[in-house]
């Protein structure tokens, strides 16, 4: 028998704000994929963790920054460059809460994911729409996709918009027509054709981008014409493949990277 602890998200938060703390987003280098680690007052987060083979990586990066336990880990979707390294990361930390769409896929990688939540009773929930995310009390994580599973498991990706002070970063999973007025974009789908243009450009412009991608893909990401409409768009480009792991930090005034 399945053994899941279902914690249900609220759908409003009220946060204040102090200007004390620093708010620090890791954009981890995990080769093709995704993973960002977020801290902020001692809180963290992981919003994915990236192909199987970056599982070790990411579990060795954490540690170094001294981290000994994750308070929220969230799935984007059920893709195995999304989730390959969970289960590393699942059994080198005290994990408080697993959070994803509710998709499910037929993958052994998501099964031994699965697996590893039900062996470890690690609380597990699912996110719609609308949900905040529990984090820090100065910072908001509201959930703005999907509403309902289409069946496409990109566009079905849980969207978070983090929100400190008046910083606001976006984090669209795959989702390519995902949108939100945000400081800063983690692009969709490593910046696969129509990752910009179909969501991110069509209506508020982000000042700065990051792509998530492993260098010389065998995608060809991010596609020409992608890096082309964000230049075409003003937007400042900050590409995993060419610098590695890419740190963001914000006082909730301003951001910048490091």
């Amino acid at each position: 028998m399945r053994f899941f602890c279902f914690i249900v998200l609220i759908s409003f938060s009220f946060v204040s704000f102090s200007s004390a703390s620093l708010l620090t987003v890791h954009f981890l280098d995990v080769g093709q994929g995704d993973s960002a680690f977020i801290e902020c007052d001692g809180h963290t987060m992981l919003i994915d963790a990236g192909p199987l083979d970056s599982g070790l990586t990411i579990v060795s990066y954490l540690q170094n920054l001294g981290i000994k336990n994750l308070d929220v880990i969230v799935s984007s979707h059920p893709h195995s460059d999304h989730i390959g390294g969970m289960v590393d990361v699942l059994n080198a930390f005290p994990v408080h809460l697993f959070v994803d769409n509710g998709a499910k896929h037929t993958t052994p990688v998501y099964r031994d994911l699965m697996k590893v939540i039900e062996k470890k009773q690690i609380p597990y929930t699912t996110a719609k729409k609308g949900n905040v995310i529990p984090f820090a009390d100065t910072v908001s994580v509201t959930v703005t996709n999907p509403t309902f599973l289409f069946g496409d498991m990109n566009e079905d990706s849980l969207a978070l918009l983090l929100k400190y002070g008046k910083i606001r970063l976006f984090f669209p999973g795959d989702c390519e027509a995902c949108d939100a007025l945000a400081d800063v974009v983690k692009l969709a789908h490593h910046g696969s054709k129509g990752s910009a243009t179909r969501g991110i450009l069509n209506k508020d412009k982000p000042d700065d981008v990051v792509i998530s991608l492993g260098r010389d893909n065998d995608y060809h990401y991010p596609a020409p014409s992608t890096v082309n409409a964000l230049k075409k768009a003003g937007v400042k480009i900050h590409r995993i493949d060419e610098e590695s792991t890419i740190i963001l930090k914000t006082d909730g005034k301003r951001y910048w990277f490091e």
